[in-house]
């Protein structure tokens, strides 16, 4: 009887086996409960990440996903490149874990992310990339150890911008 024969490819100096990290883990799971339907009517979501370099392209995974169910894929690249910038900048602070919050309702889409981490100063850091913001949202501030973003998604003017 004839075995089937698997062969590995090994490459030298890297290990058989990847490691998948924690936030690696929420983004697969998310965007499987995302893709099964059972976030269908959620028009919020959150997550506790950790505040390891992974937080970034995982936030960036699960923002794209949640954009895409909600049917905000004008928006996701404006999103994508807040959402990255504003987990890069609460991990040079977070010791522990970092929330990433994001929700639509009215035409607008908010997205917070936090520094929950319990070493942490008593107030989030201005992020470096304000121009950026500016930019790309309606409106964008700091209350406590959160940064925030509001970016409108329809046709409409954002309720807290001010006028030039």
């Amino acid at each position: 009887m004839l075995q089937p024969q698997v062969e590995q490819s090994v490459v030298p100096d890297q290990p058989a086996l990847r490691m998948v990290s924690w936030n690696g883990l929420l983004a697969m799971a998310d965007g499987l409960a995302v893709r099964a339907g059972w976030t269908r009517q959620d028009r919020a979501a959150s997550w506790l990440l950790s505040a390891r370099p992974s937080a970034v392209p995982s936030a960036r995974r699960m923002t794209a996903v949640r954009l895409a169910a909600w049917g905000l894929q004008e928006q996701a690249e404006d999103v994508d490149r807040l959402v990255s910038e504003l987990v890069t900048d609460a991990l040079r602070h977070a010791t522990d874990k970092i929330r990433l919050s994001l929700w639509v309702e009215e035409g607008l889409l908010r997205g917070e992310v936090e520094d929950v981490s319990t070493q942490a100063a008593a107030t989030a850091a201005k992020p470096r990339h304000v121009t950026l913001l500016g930019h790309l949202v309606c409106c964008w501030g700091i209350a406590g150890k959160v940064v925030w973003f509001e970016l409108v998604t329809s046709e409409r003017d954002c309720p807290h911008a001010h006028p030039d």
